[in-house]
């Protein structure tokens, strides 16, 4: 297991500091759990400080059905000034359909029996919306196995966990010719193929903070990326719900700006090895491709390759042929132990039609 050095971590954090205008980057996770469900084992004080102490500027604490007010969580002793709780909760409704309510302003109720899973996930976003919040569908890929054919009429679906670092759900093994490992990216391009507006998140789904290991589902494994004005609540749910962020378990961008005509991406090299040097040894996904280094693909329709290029840094001219353009970005290393790993980022949706 690999020892998190701290002074690299607040390293990290500083980098983010310092700057007032949109421009400002924020790392958070959207997506964990305290005692209070049950199944964790920390409680809300313990987590908070866990997710401060890794860096992170803001933390979602998205407990099953209860909601925890940010303002009855006691901060670490040493809390930076650049870290905040967003109120929230995880809407663990009918079928197993999980839903992330963001910045909300109280309990939302969940109960949807004997309807079928697109009203469900509706039902979830216009509570969410009511209660003054934004709504993420979390692991479509994970317990709930929805379809695309379960999401399309949702019309109100904007952002959908892509990447869940729940080790139940992602940690397998890539082999050569046999596709990307199992996240949510092949319905995400079916639903952005479809028409469907919809952002793609990443997060740690955490629920043991006590025990390390590769078999646990621990923090600080998956996260966005976040560009707002400021560091509020209201901030960042605006950023992301407007697509101004990045998905990541590992990778970092130096530059990446998109738009009707072209999409550009560089990668933070200095800042992705300092992270990647921070986790754990099971935090990348075991692949017997070896290529080292980093590549950056560009997706449309259907999930085709518009373009793949070998380096850490690539722009796609957009030329309005395609619906939508994405990008991924992969990051090939040797692993500690043996073989090869790779950690990833994934860039949001350009929409041209």
């Amino acid at each position: 297991m690999t020892k998190i050095n701290i002074s690299v971590i607040l390293l990290l954090s500083l980098w983010f500091q310092g700057c007032t205008d949109k421009d400002t980057w924020y790392r958070g996770n959207t997506h964990t759990h305290t005692e209070l469900c049950g199944h964790a084992d920390s409680s809300p004080e313990f987590v908070t400080k866990k997710y401060h102490d890794l860096g992170y500027h803001f933390l979602i604490l998205s407990e099953h059905n209860k909601f925890i007010d940010p303002a009855t969580v006691a901060m670490p002793a040493n809390k930076r000034s650049d870290f905040i709780l967003i109120p929230g909760q995880e809407i663990t409704g009918d079928q197993s359909i999980h839903t992330t309510a963001m910045n909300i302003d109280g309990l939302i109720a969940w109960e949807d029996e004997g309807v079928p899973a697109d009203v469900v996930i509706e039902n979830h976003i216009k509570r969410t919306q009511a209660a003054g919040g934004q709504a993420i569908l979390n692991h479509p890929h994970g317990g709930s196995n929805l379809k695309a054919t379960d999401i399309l009429p949702a019309i109100n679906v904007r952002m959908m966990e892509v990447y869940n670092a729940s080790t139940r759900r992602n940690n397998i093994y890539k082999r050569k010719g046999m596709g990307f490992p199992r996240t949510a990216e092949p319905l995400w391009d079916e639903l952005l193929t479809q028409g469907m507006f919809i952002y793609g998140v990443g997060s740690d789904d955490a629920h043991i903070l006590q025990t390390i290991g590769p078999n646990q589902s621990n923090a600080g494994l998956g996260w966005v990326m976040v560009r707002a004005k400021k560091l509020t609540a209201d901030a960042i749910t605006e950023a992301m719900r407007i697509g101004d962020f990045y998905a990541s378990n590992g990778v970092y961008f130096k530059t990446y700006e998109k738009n009707s005509k072209s999409y550009t991406i560089e990668v933070d090299e200095e800042k992705t090895q300092i992270m990647l040097a921070t986790l754990p040894d099971w935090s990348g996904l075991k692949t017997d491709d070896e290529a080292e280094g980093y590549r950056i693909d560009f997706f449309g329709p259907n999930g085709d390759v518009l373009k793949s290029e070998q380096g850490s840094k690539s722009t796609y001219e957009i030329d309005g042929s395609d619906a939508y353009v994405r990008a991924r970005v992969t990051h090939t290393r040797k692993s500690r132990d043996a073989g090869f790993e790779e950690h990833y980022a994934w860039g949001q949706p350009v929409f041209t039609d």
